[in-house]
């Protein structure tokens, strides 16, 4: 369900099938994307920075904003 939390980043991956781990998929999604988190997408090899969760995504990656100093 969630994955590996790869140096600050949160990767979520889950079964389509599953109503459950969907359902856990959209709550952390919209947890950290809430607290200003950036959600990139993946399908089929692309990328994209997403807004709205989608079911049919392999994986979301989740990512915190940087500030640079």
């Amino acid at each position: 369900m969630v994955g590996d939390r790869i140096e600050g980043e949160i990767h979520i991956i889950w079964s389509p099938t599953n109503t459950q781990e969907v359902a856990y998929a959209q709550k952390i999604f919209e947890k950290y994307l809430l607290k200003g988190w950036l959600a990139i997408g993946e399908k089929k090899g692309s990328k994209a920075q997403i807004f709205q969760f989608d079911p049919s995504l392999e994986r979301i990656v989740l990512a915190p904003l940087m500030m640079g100093g």
